[in-house]
C-alpha cells in the first residue's frame, strides 16, 4: 500500500513536470532558469531556438562558468544575483543573434533569492515589431484622415480645408466639443478660419438644423451693440420699434451664438454678458423682468485677452467664463502643408466663378509657399482671385505674382527644419534673397557683380531667374 502511494505521488510530480514543460515551452519568449547559486537548471525550447544553444550544454553548470567559457558574453543572472533586483541588458549571442534579456529575482520566505528567471528576445524580432507598429500607426492615421473628411462632408463643409496635422487635431477638438454644451473661446490671427471651426462645432451637435447666430461685435456700433444682443422693449429709446425687437440671445434659443471679435466689447457689454452666461437670462434695454435663455456660447478674438485685462480693458471674471474650453487656430505661416490645397480649392472657386482655366507653374507655388501671409487663408484666398482675375494666359507664372509678396520671401530657420525641403531647393531661396537684397541696395549689375565677386553675365541671368528687377 505504501508502494503504490510513492508510485501514485511521483506520478502526480512526473505529470506536474510534464505539464510545466508544456507551458515553458509554449512560450515565445526565451526562459532561462537558474537556483539561487546561479546553477543552470532549466531552459524552454524558444531559449534553444533564439540562442542556438541546447538545454544538454547548460544544464547544471553555473552562469559563472559558461561566461568564463564563452559560451555567454554577459550573465545577467549574476548581475541579478549581485544587485538583489531586475536587471535588463543587450547580449551578442554565438549565433551573431543579439537579445535583450531581463532576469527577475524569486526570492524564498528568508528573503534570499532561491531562482532567477531570465527571458530572452530576439531583437530582430523586437525591429519587426516595431516595424510593424510604424506601418499600423501610418495606416492608422490615414483612416483618420479619411474619416475626418467624410465627416466634414457628411457635415456639408466641403469649404474646410484639412491638411495639415495641427489642424487635424483643432478640427477633431471642434468635432468631441459638438457633442457637449461647453462655452468655447477661440483665439487665432485674423483670417485663420476661427468661424470655419465654430461652424464644425455648431454642425457637429445632435441637431444641426437649430439656429447658429453670429455677430460681429467689433462691426456694431457700442451704442447700438447691447440692444442687438439683448433685445429692447417698445418705446425704450427714440428710434425704437414700437413693439420692441428681441435679441440675438433669444433669436439663438436652443441653439448657438457666436461672438466674434470679443476683445472689443465695452465693460459696460462684458458686466450683462457675464450675467447671461452666469444666469441663463438676460435684460432687455428698458425691460423689467428677466428673460431666461438656452444658448451655447462661442467666442472668439484675435487679442491677448489676458493683456486686456491687465489694462483694465477685460473682466477677469468673464474671461474665465469664456476660456472653459479653449482652441487656438494656428496661422498659416505655422501649418504651411494646407497653403497647396488651400490654392488648389480657391483656384478651381475663381475659374468656375470667372469662366477661366488659370493654373500657377511650379516656381510660382513655390513662392506662395515660402510666403509668410499675414493675412493668413483670407488674404491667399483674395490673392489667388486678384490672380485669376488678371491673369493674361492660362499660366499664372513668378512674375505675375504681387511684387509685395516676390519681396518678403523669408528663409526661415524654423520652417526650413520643420519643412526639411531639398538641399538645392533651400540653396535657390538663400541665393535669391541675397541676389534680391543687393539689387534693391545697388540697382547697378555691375555694382553687385563687384560685391558679390561673380561676373556681371552671372547677375543678369541669375535675376532673370529669380525675376528680380522686373516690374
Amino acid at each position: 500500500m505504501i508502494r503504490n502511494q510513492i508510485e501514485g505521488k511521483l506520478a502526480h510530480k512526473e505529470e506536474l513536470i510534464k505539464e510545466l514543460n508544456a507551458i515553458l515551452n509554449s512560450v515565445t519568449d526565451g526562459l532561462y532558469i537558474t537556483d539561487g547559486k546561479g546553477v543552470t537548471l532549466r531552459v524552454n525550447k524558444a531559449f534553444e531556438k533564439i540562442t542556438g544553444i541546447k538545454a544538454s550544454e547548460v544544464a547544471g553548470i553555473t552562469v559563472r562558468e559558461l561566461v568564463e567559457t564563452g559560451v555567454y558574453d554577459k550573465s545577467v543572472t549574476l548581475l541579478v544575483l549581485e544587485s538583489q533586483d531586475t536587471v535588463s541588458l543587450l547580449e551578442n549571442l554565438p549565433n551573431g543573434k543579439t537579445a535583450l534579456l531581463t532576469g527577475t529575482p524569486v526570492f524564498d520566505e528568508g528573503g534570499k533569492i532561491f531562482r532567477v528567471v531570465t527571458t530572452l528576445r530576439d531583437m530582430a524580432d523586437l525591429n519587426m515589431l516595431e516595424s510593424k507598429l510604424a506601418q499600423t500607426e501610418k495606416k492608422n492615421e490615414q483612416y483618420r484622415m479619411e474619416l475626418l473628411n467624410l465627416r466634414l462632408q457628411q457635415l456639408n463643409m466641403e469649404d474646410t480645408i484639412v491638411h495639415s496635422q495641427i489642424m487635424r487635431n483643432v478640427m477633431r477638438l471642434a468635432f468631441r466639443l459638438g457633442e457637449v454644451n461647453s462655452t468655447v473661446l477661440i483665439t487665432g490671427e485674423s483670417g485663420v478660419g476661427k468661424e470655419i471651426v465654430t461652424r464644425a462645432i455648431h454642425k457637429a451637435g445632435e441637431d444641426e438644423n437649430r439656429p447658429l447666430i453670429t455677430a460681429v461685435c467689433s462691426a456694431i456700433p457700442e451704442n447700438l451693440l447691447e440692444s442687438e444682443l439683448f433685445g429692447y422693449e417698445k418705446g425704450s429709446f427714440t428710434g425704437a420699434d414700437r413693439s420692441g425687437k428681441p435679441g440675438l440671445f433669444e433669436i439663438a434659443e436652443g441653439g448657438t451664438l457666436f461672438l466674434d471679435e470679443i476683445g472689443d466689447i465695452s465693460l459696460n457689454i462684458q458686466v450683462k454678458l457675464l450675467r447671461a452666461i452666469q444666469e441663463k437670462e438676460i435684460m432687455r434695454v428698458g425691460g423689467r423682468k428677466p428673460v431666461k435663455v438656452n444658448v451655447r456660447i462661442i467666442t472668439a478674438t484675435n487679442k491677448d485677452l489676458r493683456e486686456l485685462i491687465k489694462k483694465g480693458a477685460f473682466r477677469q471674471d468673464l474671461y474665465y467664463r469664456l476660456n472653459v474650453v479653449p482652441i487656438h487656430v494656428p496661422p498659416l505661416r505655422e501649418r504651411r502643408e494646407d497653403i497647396l490645397p488651400l490654392i488648389s480649392y480657391f483656384l478651381g472657386i475663381f475659374n468656375r466663378k470667372f469662366d477661366r482655366n488659370a493654373r500657377f507653374t511650379s516656381e510660382a507655388l513655390v513662392k506662395f509657399e515660402s510666403y509668410n501671409w499675414p493675412g493668413n487663408v483670407r488674404e491667399l484666398e483674395n490673392t489667388v482671385e486678384r490672380m485669376v482675375v488678371l491673369a493674361s494666359g492660362p499660366l499664372i507664372r513668378k512674375r505675375d505674382i504681387a511684387e509685395h509678396i516676390r519681396e518678403r520671401i523669408n528663409i526661415d530657420p524654423e520652417m526650413i527644419l520643420n519643412k526639411i525641403p531639398p538641399l538645392t531647393e533651400a540653396k535657390e531661396k538663400f541665393e535669391e534673397q541675397i541676389i534680391l537684397r543687393a539689387w534693391k541696395k545697388y540697382r547697378s549689375t555691375r555694382k553687385m557683380a563687384r560685391v558679390l565677386e561673380i561676373s556681371q553675365s552671372t547677375v543678369v541671368r541669375k535675376m532673370d531667374q529669380y525675376s528680380i528687377g522686373k516690374k
